[in-house]
């Protein structure tokens, strides 16, 4: 068994009138609520106790990605975690994850998270997901295409970190004359994939298919069986577990 410390840097200093006063602590409240000053002192706050749990025993780190929300202070985890590999020297550290089909360039995911391995000496993992539901009125973009965006930037994050470069990418969503990333990761063939998931049968197949490792974010208990059993099934129909 291995235990992991994830933090979700969340604006502590929210009114506890909030429910009745917005409408939500997603997209429309308003920035004027953040404080720089304040700001400050939460990140430094968040990063030395995750850098506290490496010294606790911990196996693994965990930052994640949202955006324009006080429910996380992270619109960037690969910039939380550059700032966790200096800082730490065994510990892995877990993006749960990057959200890929919010990316226009989802190469640049894959130099970053390359860049991460080889300063880190092999100690990032990698998780992709497709991002909540608000964060595409965050981007303006249609979530009819999240899942065929999210497949796509997958497929071309993992070509970039395996395949001989330069090659061409032409895809339906992305399109690149040269895939070519440098630096390569310093895990080989690639960084750990894991995929963080609300439950959505799709992503649960499609992670079984993979052989991923799938995590079920914070649900009711019904939810997260639910996502486990199927889980399970979809894997022994893969011949994943056999």
């Amino acid at each position: 068994m291995r235990f992991a410390n994830f933090n979700l840097m969340p604006w502590v200093h929210t009114p506890t009138d909030l429910p009745e006063t917005e409408r939500s602590a997603w997209v429309t409240y308003p920035n004027s609520n953040f404080d720089p000053e304040r700001g400050a002192d939460l990140y430094d706050r968040y990063i030395n106790e995750l850098v506290r749990a490496e010294e606790l025993g911990f196996d693994v780190i965990c930052v994640n990605e949202h955006h324009q929300t006080a429910y996380g202070l992270m619109p960037s985890p690969n910039l939380v975690a550059m700032a966790l590999v200096h800082r730490t020297s065994k510990v892995k550290i877990a993006i749960l994850g990057n959200a890929i089909p919010l990316r226009d360039h989802p190469l640049r995911v894959a130099e970053e998270v390359a860049m991460l391995d080889v300063m880190s000496r092999g100690r990032i993992i990698s998780g992709i997901v497709r991002g909540l539901g608000a964060e595409y009125h965050t981007f303006g973009l249609n979530p009819v295409h999240s899942s065929e965006r999210f497949m796509e930037a997958h497929d071309l994050l993992k070509a970039a970190w395996t395949r001989p470069g330069p090659f061409e990418w032409d895809g339906k969503h992305y399109q690149f004359r040269y895939v070519n990333p440098w630096p390569r990761p310093w895990q080989q063939p690639h960084p750990p994939i894991w995929v963080p998931t609300q439950g959505s049968k799709t992503t649960v197949q499609w992670a079984a298919n993979n052989r991923y490792p799938l995590f079920q974010t914070n649900s009711p208990l019904e939810t997260v069986k639910r996502s486990t059993g199927r889980y399970y099934d979809f894997a022994i129909e893969a011949g994943f577990g056999r």
